[in-house]
C-alpha cells in the first residue's frame, strides 16, 4: 500500500508530491466506486435472422442477458441490470444486442446453434470500446438429447463468460488470453472496434 505519511506543516517537494498523489487516489477510487450496469434483456437487433420458433419459445433475449449479468457479477460484485432505454445513457453501461441466431427447431438433431451478439460498453451515452462475440454449440455424448432452447441455453452462458473476459481485458485486470470458446469459424472476422477515432481490430 502507498504510504501517505506526509508533511503537510511544511510547502516542501514532498508536501506537493503527496498532495498529488492523494488527489490521484481519490479519482481513482471515485472511478471505481461507479458500478457497472449490463442491460438485461439484451434485445435482438433490427432483421436479426432468427427463427420465428425459437423467437417465440426460447426467451433468447433474457438469456443473453441473464448469463451476461450472471458472469459479470461475479466477477463484478456490486454490477447492476438496468433494462429502461433511457438509463442506457448514465454512467458505465455494458449494452447487448443479439445480431442473429442460427438454427432450427429439433435440438441436437438439426444441426448446429449460434447466437451472435455485439457488446458495447458505453460511458455517459458514448461507446467507450465494441465488441462482436459468436458461440455455438459443440455436440458431446448427449447433445441429441437435448431440445433447442437448452441448447442455445448452453451457447448463451458461454458468451456469458466471453464477455467477462472481454471487461477484464479492457480494464487491465487480466492479459490478453484467446479463450477456447471464441474460436469459430464464421462469420471470417469478428470485429473489435475502439470509440470514436479508435482503429478496428480482430477480436479472439
Amino acid at each position: 500500500m502507498t504510504n501517505l505519511d506526509c508533511d503537510w506543516g511544511a510547502m516542501s517537494k514532498k508536501t506537493i508530491k503527496c498532495a498529488l498523489l492523494a488527489a490521484m487516489l481519490l479519482n481513482a477510487l471515485e472511478t471505481r466506486a461507479e458500478s457497472l450496469r449490463v442491460q438485461v434483456p439484451a434485445p435482438y437487433a433490427d432483421n436479426a435472422p432468427v427463427m420465428d420458433r425459437i423467437r417465440e419459445e426460447c426467451a433468447v433475449e433474457e438469456m443473453v442477458g441473464n448469463y451476461v449479468f450472471r458472469h459479470v457479477a461475479q466477477k463484478y460484485p456490486d454490477a447492476l441490470q438496468v433494462s429502461d432505454p433511457a438509463e442506457l445513457d448514465k454512467g458505465r453501461v455494458l449494452k447487448l444486442t443479439v445480431l442473429s441466431v442460427q438454427g432450427v427447431g429439433g435440438g441436437g438433431w438439426s444441426g448446429s446453434k449460434a447466437i451472435l451478439v455485439r457488446g458495447d460498453l458505453m460511458q455517459d451515452g458514448k461507446v467507450v470500446r465494441s465488441a462482436v462475440q459468436r458461440d455455438h454449440s459443440r455436440g458431446g455424448m448427449w447433445g441429441g438429447m437435448r431440445g433447442t432452447c437448452g441448447i442455445l441455453e448452453i451457447v448463451a452462458d458461454s458468451l456469458g463468460k466471453q464477455f467477462t473476459a472481454w471487461l477484464g481485458r479492457m480494464e487491465g485486470l487480466q492479459p490478453t488470453v484467446v479463450p477456447a470458446a471464441a474460436t469459430f469459424h464464421e462469420p471470417p472476422a469478428v470485429a473489435e472496434t475502439q470509440g470514436a477515432g479508435g482503429n478496428p481490430q480482430s477480436a479472439p
